[in-house]
Parts: structure tokens; C-alpha cells; sequence
């Protein structure tokens, strides 16, 4: 404790000679009783000229104002202790002086050795408040700033503090909020759950870690938070519970996100592999299928015109005619199905081209057509439109997005009293595309947000909040437009505007050409499904065909001098691809690589495949082919056109 000559003292009293006796009697215990006033003006001119370190006040002084009131003054202005002197101590006084919190109450005429005492505990006792007031201050302050949420209760389970964090999470002040039950405020866990962590801790008295637990407040729902809910205790006592906890809700949706991201490109990967795989034996199919049809026609005409025909036969070949149309017909759509996929797993760098957007759309449809099924009626209204300047394929993922957005917006269950509509006219040098829905519509807070990455209304795991923001930053790359307007119970509108691309100059008609006559050609087959070189021989019989299932073996027979017209090789193959072929030819024969037509099908492309083919004038052949289209290409590359 410091001496207590380092203590001042103002005495406020309004009898001189008491004032004077007392600060004589305080000098002479060590004190500095630097001042005496007998007014409440007074008093407050000297403390606010130097501070005391407490205050003896006389409950009736001069003035206006009393004792009384002149120490709540200086309590609220200086934060002094101050201890009552008075010689009249009825009831009604001491009550009043209560009220200003005051440290001690003497009664006149003042004891030496009372007097001593009173100022000692007074000031000790000041110190140790202001102290303890500064570690609440530094501990309010401390929670005020952290951005976890804390919550504290009491033994009955009413909020007892709340700090900024908290409350934002509660949507309630903290004076509104302490007093009411935590219950009431906040929903822990999913509903119907018997006991929430505040509850465990008061009944079990333990610590109980959250890792993950869903939040329910009036101003959110459904967010995930996680932290720790602990006992509060005093000795032995209970006092409450403290729950300090953070809320994880974005945190898990970008974790989601980047999960579904790895699915997909993992998804990708597979899909990408799959089209591949069934393209080969898909090829075969058509093409032979192709081929059959040919066989079949001529058959039919050649049993058409004999005098007798056999009816037998002919039905037989009418029948099987009509199973051939099945085939073709169900081949045609597995080719679909695999374009499509092709599609969804081939990555799109490129924002400039000119897309076909009628072909965009109905790629769309076809890919989200099971979405409607139960949903809603689908309607289709494309007229005829010039090419956009986009990428046909980032173009069509950007309809994708709208039409699935569209669908699950309605609730299954009532698909003829709902609509999703595609609508696509040109005005002048624009293209727009609308996308209506008669759903509930989206709240005008949700509107301005729908375009954000990661920002979605849908619950957690249900969407990404990637799909708009993708449609979004693909319009807008090539100078395009994506609108929205919605009305809550009414549905939603969006508004796609492209821009039209540029019309090419008109080339003057070139003069037909003599046609040539039908040339036999010499012609190396490489591919590694044995399946595809019996299709080749047999759409290609009219030629001479060399076939083999390795590129190497190919060289080997060019080095050997063999002489070929044309090379039909698969793109990609295990041990030699066709792009490496080409680069060995280049070296050997650049005559001959020019005359290699890549055969490919095209759903394992890569940027660097992509890029080599844009970089040689060679012919690519897509499989599934048919008939038509290899014999056609194999007799222009003949003929030399």
C-alpha cells in the first residue's frame, strides 16, 4: 500500500471550523487535504483543478445543492470514492445516500482512529474496483472483438451474454436477448432432437465438443456452426454454460463445392473414356448397318425385277428391312447420347466462333429433357437464326444451367399446370434467348445475388452456386447479356442476348466440275480394333485395303517401299498415336502425311490434340460414320478435291 502522504483529500464541508480542524487532523496522519469547499461549485472547480484520491462530504452544505447530490456529481464526472460525514443519520438520509454508492458513512464528530481507517478501506477498496473494472473492460472488449460467437447462460438456461458475433447470428441485441430463454433464440441441431449442447453441459456438467450442428435463429436457417459448449463454475457451483462457436455454413459449402468439382472432373474423365469406348463398336454398328442397307436395296431390286419373284423372300427382305430401320435408328440415337457426352467431358477454352445456337438449345433439351418429366410441360419455340458469336459448346452448358435451374424450381407432382419455355428470336444483329419458368419466383433480396460464385438460395448439398456465375461470366465474355426478372408466386425470366456473327463475303459459285471417274485406290487402315478394320474392308471393297493395328508397323512398311493413296488412322492409339505418325511421316514422306485422314472419336480430346488438328489441313473423320460418308471421302481425297 503507498503512504499516505501520496493520498489527497478534498473536504467538502460548509462549518469552517470543523473543515479546518479536520484537515489539520488529516496533515497529522500523512494526508494532503489540499482543498476545502462548502459548496457543490466549489468542489467540483477543486477536483477538476486536481483529482482527489477521495472525497469527505458533508451530507448538508451551501447551495443548491446537498451533499448528497454533490457526490453523485463527482462520482459521474471524476469517479472519486467519497465517504459521508453528518451528525443527522435518520432514515430517509441514509437511504438517499445509498443511492450515490458511497465507500463509508462517519458520524460527527469524527474519531482520529475511525476516520484513518475509512480513508484506508476506501481507497484500497477503490484501487481494487477500478482494477477489476479495467479486466472486465479488457475481457468485454476482448469477446466484443472475436469473430466466434459467444453465448453464455445461466443455470435455467437464459441467455446471460451475447457478444457482437453472437448477436448477429441471434438477429437480436444483447439487451434484448439476455434474460430470454437460449431455446427460444436458437434452434442446435436438427428438429426433433431431444437435447441441444447447452442442455448436455448443464445436465452432464462436462465440456461438449460441436463439430458440426445445424443453427436455426430468427434471422437464419439452416447455417452449419461448430466450436465447444463448457460448464461455468464458482468452486463447486454451476453457474451456467458458455458456448463459443463460429459459423461454418460457407466454409462447408466450398468444401461441398470443391468435392462436387473433384466428381465432376473425375466424372469427366469417365465419361470422356466411356464415349470413347463405345464409339469403336458404335461405329461398327452404323457403318455396317449402313452397308446392310445397301444390300438389302439391291436385293429388293434385284427380286423386283425377275419375272417371278419370290414372295416368300421378298417379305423376308421387307422384314428385315424394317429391323435394319430399328438398328440405324437406334444407333443414330446412342450417337446422340455419346455426342452429348462428348460435350458435358470435352473442356472449352475458347470464347470466340460462330455457334449454331438452335443446335445449342436443342443439345440442352435433350440433355435435361428427364428433368420436366414430372415437373412441367416443356415448349420449344426456335426460329431460324443466324450463328452467335460463342463457343457452340460453352453456349450450350450455359442453356443447360437455365433449363435445370428452370425444372427445379417446380416441385414434381403437377407437370400439367406448369410450363418451362425456350424461346429464340433474332432482332436486327442480336440473338436473344428466353428461359421462362412458372415457378415460385426468386425474393428481390435473392436477385441481386443470383449471379455471385458460391452463392446460392438451395440447401447445402443440393446446389453449388457455381452454375449462374458460370453462365454469367460465359455471356458476358463474348460481349453478350444474361438477364433476370422474377416475381415472387409467378415465376422467373431469364434473358440470354447474344451477339450475331459476322456474315461471310459471298464467294462466287465455282464452276462445276468434270466428274471424275471411279478410281481404285491403295489404301493403309490403322487402327487397334480388329472390328473396325472388317467394317473398312467391307464398306471399302472396291479398293485395295492394307490394315493394321499398329502405327509402328505402318513406317515399317513405307520405309519397306510399299505405296499407299491414302491413310485412314485412328487418332488415338496405345503404343503410336496418329499424331505421332504424322510427325514421323512428315519427316519421311510430307507428300504421303498430307494424304493421312485421322479417324477419331473425338470424346478423349485434349487441348494438345485439339490444337494439332487446327494446326494441319488433314481431313478428320469422325466415327460413327456410315457408308455415305467414308466411301464419299475416300472418293474425293481420290480425285484429289
Amino acid at each position: 500500500m503507498a503512504s499516505p502522504q501520496s493520498h489527497s483529500v478534498l473536504i467538502v464541508e460548509d462549518e469552517r471550523i470543523v473543515a479546518k480542524d479536520l484537515q489539520h487532523t488529516l496533515a497529522a496522519m500523512g494526508y494532503d487535504a489540499f482543498a476545502i469547499a462548502s459548496s457543490a461549485d466549489e468542489a467540483l472547480s477543486h477536483a477538476s483543478e486536481k483529482c482527489p484520491d477521495l472525497v469527505l462530504m458533508d451530507i448538508r452544505i451551501k447551495g443548491p445543492h446537498d451533499g448528497i447530490e454533490t457526490a453523485d456529481l463527482l462520482r459521474q464526472r471524476f469517479g472519486v470514492p467519497v465517504v459521508y460525514l453528518t451528525a443527522h443519520a435518520d432514515d430517509a438520509t441514509i437511504e438517499r445516500a445509498k443511492r450515490t454508492t458511497p465507500y463509508g458513512y462517519l458520524m460527527k464528530p469524527v474519531k482520529s482512529a475511525e476516520l484513518r481507517s475509512a480513508i484506508e478501506v476506501t481507497i484500497h477498496r477503490h484501487e481494487m474496483e477500478k482494477q477489476l473494472a479495467a479486466a472486465q473492460r479488457w475481457f468485454a472488449t476482448t469477446l466484443r472483438s472475436i469473430d466466434d460467437a459467444v453465448i453464455t447462460v445461466d443455470v435455467d438456461g437464459k441467455i446471460a451474454f451475447v457478444n457482437p458475433a453472437g448477436e448477429r447470428l441471434l438477429g437480436a441485441a444483447g439487451d434484448q436477448a439476455i434474460g430470454q430463454p437460449a431455446s427460444e433464440l436458437m434452434r442446435l441441431g436438427e428438429p426433433g432432437q431431444p437435447a441441444s449442447p447447452l442442455d448436455e453441459v448443464l445436465a452432464g456438467r462436462k465440456t461438449v465438443a460441436i463439430a458440426e450442428l445445424r443453427l436455426d435463429t430468427p434471422a437464419y436457417a439452416n447455417r452449419v456452426i461448430s466450436g465447444t459448449a463448457s460448464p461455468v463454475f464458482d468452486g463447486n457451483e454451476l453457474l451456467g454454460a458458455a458456448m463459443v462457436f463460429r459459423d461454418i455454413t460457407d466454409r462447408k459449402r466450398m468444401q461441398q463445392q470443391l468435392e462436387i468439382a473433384d466428381r465432376l472432373a473425375s466424372l469427366g474423365t469417365l465419361t470422356a473414356g466411356v464415349a470413347h469406348q463405345i464409339n469403336n463398336p458404335l461405329a461398327v454398328v452404323l457403318a455396317n448397318s449402313s452397308y446392310l442397307r445397301s444390300e438389302l436395296d439391291d436385293v429388293g431390286v434385284a427380286l423386283r425385277s425377275t419375272d417371278d419373284p419370290d414372295r416368300e423372300l421378298a417379305e423376308r427382305i421387307h422384314e428385315l428391312s424394317e429391323v435394319h430401320s430399328e438398328i440405324s435408328a437406334a444407333g443414330l440415337r446412342i450417337g446422340k447420347i455419346v455426342a452429348d457426352l462428348k460435350a458435358f467431358s470435352r473442356p472449352s477454352g475458347e470464347t470466340a466462333g460462330a455457334a449454331d445456337v438452335g443446335s445449342a438449345i436443342s443439345w440442352a433439351v435433350r440433355t435435361t429433357e428427364h428433368e420436366f418429366r414430372h415437373r412441367a410441360r416443356l415448349i420449344c419455340e426456335v426460329a431460324v437464326l443466324p450463328p452467335a458469336m460463342c463457343d457452340e459448346t460453352r453456349l450450350g452448358q450455359v442453356f443447360v444451367n437455365l433449363l435445370m435451374n428452370a425444372a427445379q424450381a417446380i416441385a414434381p407432382g403437377r407437370a400439367s399446370c406448369n410450363e418451362v419455355a425456350v424461346r429464340a428470336h433474332a432482332e436486327g444483329d442480336r440473338i436473344i434467348v428466353e428461359v421462362r419458368d412458372t415457378g415460385p419466383g426468386i425474393a428481390r433480396d435473392d436477385l441481386g445475388r443470383i449471379f455471385e460464385p458460391f452463392y446460392t438460395t438451395k440447401a447445402i448439398g443440393e446446389g453449388t452456386g457455381l452454375g449462374l456465375s458460370v453462365c454469367h461470366g460465359i455471356v458476358t465474355s463474348v460481349g453478350g447479356e444474361l438477364e433476370v426478372d422474377s416475381e415472387l408466386g409467378r415465376g422467373t425470366r431469364f434473358r440470354v442476348v447474344l451477339r450475331a456473327a459476322p456474315r461471310p463475303a459471298t464467294a462466287p459459285a465455282p464452276a462445276p466440275a468434270a466428274r471424275a471417274g471411279h478410281r481404285r485406290g491403295r489404301i493403309l487402315v490403322i487402327d487397334d480394333d480388329a472390328m473396325v478394320h472388317r467394317t473398312i474392308k467391307r464398306l471399302l471393297r472396291d479398293h485395295d485395303l492394307v490394315c493394321t493395328d499398329d502405327a509402328r508397323d505402318a513406317l515399317a512398311r513405307i520405309d519397306r517401299g510399299e505405296r499407299f493413296d491414302l491413310i485412314l488412322s485412328d487418332l488415338m492409339m496405345p503404343i503410336m498415336t496418329g499424331i505421332e505418325l504424322y510427325e514421323q511421316l512428315q519427316q519421311r514422306d510430307p507428300e504421303l502425311a498430307g494424304r493421312i485422314v485421322f479417324v477419331t472419336g473425338g470424346a478423349l480430346s485434349t487441348a494438345q490434340v485439339d490444337s494439332f488438328l487446327r494446326s494441319v489441313n488433314n481431313v478428320t473423320l469422325e466415327k460413327p460414320f456410315g457408308m455415305p460418308e467414308i466411301q464419299s471421302l475416300v472418293s474425293r481425297m481420290l480425285d484429289g478435291r
